[in-house]
């Protein structure tokens, strides 16, 4: 690609704590630890894209909290190009409140914060950010309109778009848009909601590709989790298996996933060789607590898939 990406979506700040278990409604649980760490799904694609190698821009909105200071030194510390952030007076951060439990899976809840504020209007007033040979990746953490406004300036400049459409939007993707959109990158729970199609098995999630392919999307993704990834590239469904880790933490493994990939895909690897690799990298991410803060370096992941690819 001949451009930067362009990360769009939410920056909160996560509190974490682990847990043995999931409280019950209504039960208290007492833990001995509380972390602290940038996350927010679009704060952790521009980390994971810039660590990756790519030319990252973050386009949003924070406040003018504690909270927003602390996420922006940490995007800018990735070497992530915060100079396009906007700052609402009078306002916070995205805040995620997450438990983990000891197998490594994780409840969250989310107060958007000034995420929330970033408009179509903010998008047309900065439409010379969407340059051509770029990478738009977006996810749906931000105003639907304010996506979709976003992706339809993204094509209209000549750029490359990456949706991950997490969370799923209420009412349906226009049909305008997925035509729009280059990949498509949805978990199998979020498949199954856009799709209406059930996906927990291979047979399943191959049945929801051919859905998504039919509603416009180019190139459909479907993270399974433990059970791989699933794509369709050049007309062919490809089967990418997991590879065998002890998990801590899953809690940004598909923000690494998508910004690997949008790394990868930056770096000019084509589009079965940068699966791979996002999926070497989200792989690598579950084994450390935390979301930006587990993150590989491109050369660890570089090394990582050497070796398995030996053991394969």
């Amino acid at each position: 690609m001949s451009g930067e990406i362009i990360c769009m979506g939410s920056i909160n700040m996560d509190l974490v704590m682990s847990m043995n278990r999931m409280p019950e409604p209504g039960e208290t649980i007492i833990t001995n630890n509380f972390n602290k760490y940038p996350g927010g799904k679009g704060g952790n694609q521009a980390v994971a894209a810039s660590v990756m190698g790519g030319k990252v821009k973050f386009f949003g909105k924070l406040g003018d909290d504690n909270f927003s200071g602390q996420l922006i030194k940490s995007l800018a510390d990735n070497k992530v190009d915060v100079s396009s952030i906007i700052i609402e007076k009078k306002d916070s951060a995205g805040i995620a409140m997450i438990r983990v439990d000891e197998k490594g899976q994780n409840s969250i809840s989310f107060n958007p914060g000034a995420n929330a504020k970033l408009s179509p209007k903010d998008v047309r007033k900065n439409e010379d950010l969407f340059t051509p040979g770029g990478i738009l990746l977006i996810t749906m953490e931000i105003k639907p309109e304010t996506v979709y406004a976003a992706i339809r300036v993204a094509k209209k400049k000549g750029m490359f778009i990456i949706l991950d459409p997490s969370p799923v939007p209420k009412d349906n993707i226009p049909l305008d848009i997925s035509p729009l959109v280059d990949i498509v990158k949805p978990n199998k729970i979020e498949a199954s909601f856009i799709t209406d199609i059930k996906v927990n098995d291979f047979v399943s999630s191959k049945k929801a590709i051919k859905k998504l392919l039919n509603m416009g999307f180019s190139y459909p993704v479907i993270t399974l989790g433990a059970k791989g990834v699933i794509a369709c590239l050049e007309e062919e469904i490809i089967k990418i298996d997991p590879i065998s880790v002890k998990v801590v933490d899953c809690t940004a493994a598909g923000d690494v996933f998508s910004g690997a990939f949008a790394a990868s895909i930056y770096r000019g690897k084509k589009l079965s060789d940068a699966l791979e690799f996002a999926n070497a990298a989200a792989t690598l991410s579950v084994t450390v607590p935390g979301a930006q803060s587990s993150i590989p370096a491109l050369e660890k992941v570089t090394v990582f898939l050497k070796e398995n690819k030996k053991k394969s």
